[in-house]
This record gives structure tokens, C-alpha cells and sequence, in this order.
């Protein structure tokens, strides 16, 4: 670039400041070292700026460079924000426990008959929200009807057959006492003929006695021999009752042998007729069993909400076949969600149950949701997976594990509707007062 001519105004001498006289540093030509190139040879324009009204002269310097400035506000801004950052650290970040690696859970509700039945109405409908006990799916019930008035027909069939067996164990009762009378009568029978048997034995052996004596007195002739066949005749009518007597004495043992048989078997119809009794009531047990096992199945031709939640993944339609456990729709409990947050093993080590959650849900980045710590898991999370890490074999490769952690979410956040579950969110947890 060419130096054009500075043109001084002779007519008026200026008056040139002390400031304009100085030499201008930025002027003053730089030293240089031998053999060392010029930086800029180009010549150096003089600055255009003309004079003031008052002819101060020359303005000093060139204009000042805004990239100063720039820069200057640039390292006020950080320098500020490395200031705002270590505060918050020392106040409150050196407490914070984060991890991305969180989602919203729930236990949901998978909705199953236990019977088999066609659908009759489906009462909700997709995202609908339900009470506890409401009705869901109703399912044909005319032939659980018909099951439970077969059931209740063979329950009356076996209470007329517990009856019919009671009465039984009473006839086995009476025969048994009859038995226990004949025994004692036959008891009292043969008493008698021994008492009998004794009396004929006593007269015998008297009548024994005297046809000796009255014989001797016939052979010295002091008694008559007619009156001695007498005394004889009567000697053996005495034995023939004597032997007549031992004969009833047999005759009352047998017949009370066969009083003891009769007792003996009228015991043991008394039993089988306790026994028929016993079972009787089993198939009583039995038959109202199955009158309640039907009624039960009744019942459950009706499907309810199990508790508060919202229905979603409905797959059932009227005049559809459902099978028992065959699923028709699930219920999300929105209302008690919790976070399942996977926070590294190293990050553990000072939280604790009850300290306070700060969670940033993604789906809602502008929504303030505070949560609890509720508990931690006994294990990492890979232990429960379906082939579990063997660090005994093959190379090994350091791997940080995860632990899941429960979070109970605050009720005004779970009021709201929107914690549905699978969202993902940020959880911090604050273990402000704990000691590593």
C-alpha cells in the first residue's frame, strides 16, 4: 500500500499537544537482529482522523482492537462459572450420587381366567381407568349354572345315603345289646343247671348211700328185700337227674357260646356300620365340595380389577374362546410406580435408605419430581441374569457392576398421573451426612 501525503494547513499554526508530540510507541520502528526478515514491509498508513475543531492534532494511536473486549468478557463469564461451580460442589455436588441408567417400573397386572368359557361382554375399553372390583370381562355362565345344580343334586343323593347309614349303625346298635342280653340270660341259664346239677348230684349220692345201707340191712335180713328195690329204683332215677343235670350244664355253655358269637358279630356290624357312616359323610364332604367348586367357577365368569390401575394391551374380544390363563389385558397400578435406578458399585457406598431423590424425567425435562431411596438390592444386577458372569474362566476383563436401587416416587408426582412406567429418567440421589 502506497503512503499518501500527509497536506499541513499553513494558513493557522497548530498548536500541537504535549501528548501529539511524544513519539508514538506503535511508530517506533522494532529492532532486528541480523539476518532477520522484516515482519511487514509494508508502509504504515498514517491515521485519517482529522483534526479537532480546536486543532488538537494528531489522534493518538490507532483504534482500540474489540477482540479484548471479547475476550475479556469471555474469561469474566468462566471465571464466574468455575466460581458458581466449585460453590455448588462444596454445597452441595460433592453429595450427589447420579445415574442415567433409570426407568419408571410398576408391578403390573397380567388379566387370565381360570376357567374356560366364551367371552360374553367386555366392559373397558384400552387406557381406561379402573377401581379395584370393577368388572372387566364377563364370560358365559349357563353352563357353570348347570354344573352347580349337578353338584347340589349329588349332594342330596349322599346326605340320603349318610342317613341310610345312620340308621344302620343304630340297628347294628340294637342287635348288639340284644346279643349282650342273650348272653347274660344264657349266663343266668347255665347257673341254674349247675345249681341243679348240684342238687341232683347231692341227691345221688344219697340215694347211693342208702341203697348200700338198706342192702346190708337186707342181707342180715333186718330190712325186707321189696322195700330194697325201691331204694335201688330210686338210686338210679338220682343218677339219671344227676346225668341230666351235667347234660343242661352242656347245653347252657353252648348256648352261651353262641350268645358270645352273636355279640362278637353284632360288634362287628356295629363297626361296619360306623365305617358306612364315615364314609357316608366323606361323600357328603365330597359332593358339597364340588357344589362349592362349582359355584367358585360361577364366579369366576367374572373377571375384576384386581386394584387401581389403567387397562392397557387389551386382546379380547366378545364371542372369543378364552382358555384358563390365557391373557385378555394387563392393569398398570400408575398410582404406585416406583424407579429402578442402576447405579455403578462404586457409587453406593454411602447411600442409604430414606435419603431424598432429586429425578429428572426425560419425557417431562421442565416437571420438578423429588423421590426417597426405599431400598437396594442384596445382589448386582447380573447375577439374576439367565447366564450369570463366571470370572473363573477365560480371560478376564474388569467389568463395574450395577445395582439396582428402588425409589419411591412422592405422592404429588404419582397424583399426577404421568410416572408411567418404562420412562426413562435421571435419578440423584442427595447423601448429604453419610461418611464413606
Amino acid at each position: 500500500m502506497a503512503v499518501q501525503p500527509f497536506k499541513r494547513d499553513t494558513s493557522q499554526p497548530a498548536a500541537v499537544p504535549p501528548a501529539a508530540q511524544a513519539p508514538n510507541q506503535a511508530d517506533a520502528p522494532v529492532p532486528r537482529t541480523p539476518g532477520q526478515a522484516p515482519e511487514n514491509d509494508a508502509p504504515v498508513q498514517p491515521d485519517p482522523a482529522p483534526k479537532g475543531p480546536q486543532g488538537q492534532g494528531l489522534v493518538a494511536g490507532f483504534k482500540a482492537d474489540p477482540r479484548k473486549y471479547i475476550l475479556s468478557g469471555a474469561g469474566l463469564l468462566l471465571a464466574l462459572f468455575v466460581g458458581y461451580q466449585g460453590v455448588h460442589w462444596l454445597v452441595a455436588g460433592r453429595y450427589e450420587i447420579a445415574t442415567d441408567n433409570a426407568y419408571i417400573r410398576a408391578d403390573i397386572a397380567t388379566i387370565s381366567p381360570k376357567v374356560q368359557g366364551y367371552v360374553e361382554q367386555v366392559h373397558v375399553t384400552d387406557n381406561q381407568a379402573v377401581k379395584a372390583g370393577d368388572l372387566l370381562v364377563t364370560l358365559e355362565v349357563a353352563d357353570y349354572a348347570t354344573r352347580v345344580s349337578e353338584a347340589a343334586a349329588s349332594l342330596q343323593q349322599a346326605v340320603a345315603a349318610q342317613a341310610q347309614a345312620r340308621a344302620g349303625v343304630a340297628a347294628a346298635e340294637a342287635n348288639l345289646q340284644t346279643a349282650a342280653a342273650q348272653i347274660a340270660a344264657q349266663r343266668d341259664r347255665l347257673a341254674q343247671s349247675k345249681a341243679s346239677a348240684a342238687a341232683a348230684e347231692a341227691d345221688a349220692t344219697l340215694a347211693a348211700n342208702d341203697l348200700v345201707r338198706y342192702t346190708e340191712l337186707s342181707e342180715k335180713g333186718h330190712y325186707p328185700k321189696a322195700s330194697l328195690d325201691a331204694v335201688a329204683t330210686k338210686a338210679q332215677a338220682a343218677r339219671a337227674g344227676l346225668d341230666q343235670s351235667k347234660a343242661g350244664i352242656t347245653t347252657a355253655q353252648s348256648e352261651l357260646s353262641v350268645s358270645q358269637a352273636n355279640y362278637h358279630r353284632a360288634e362287628e356290624d356295629l363297626e361296619s356300620a360306623k365305617a358306612a357312616v364315615a364314609g357316608a359323610d366323606a361323600q357328603v364332604e365330597a359332593a358339597q365340595a364340588r357344589v362349592d367348586a362349582a359355584k367358585l367357577d360361577a364366579t369366576r365368569t367374572e373377571l375384576r380389577a384386581p386394584f387401581d390401575g389403567v387397562v392397557a394391551n387389551r386382546v379380547v374380544a366378545a364371542g372369543q374362546l378364552l382358555n384358563p390363563g390365557q391373557q385378555t389385558m394387563s392393569i398398570v397400578p400408575v398410582s404406585e410406580a416406583y424407579i429402578v435406578a442402576n447405579f455403578k458399585e462404586t457409587q453406593v457406598e454411602r447411600m442409604r435408605a430414606g435419603q431424598e431423590v432429586d429425578i429428572h424425567v426425560d419425557a417431562y425435562p421442565d416437571m420438578k419430581v423429588t423421590g426417597t431411596l426405599d431400598s437396594i438390592a442384596p445382589a448386582t444386577g447380573g447375577q439374576f441374569s439367565l447366564i450369570p458372569m463366571d470370572t473363573a474362566t477365560g480371560n478376564f476383563t474388569k467389568i463395574v457392576q450395577r445395582v439396582p436401587v428402588r425409589v419411591k416416587i412422592s405422592d404429588d408426582a404419582l397424583a399426577s398421573g404421568l410416572m408411567r412406567p418404562g420412562l426413562s429418567v435421571e435419578a440423584t440421589v442427595i447423601a448429604k451426612g453419610v461418611d464413606g
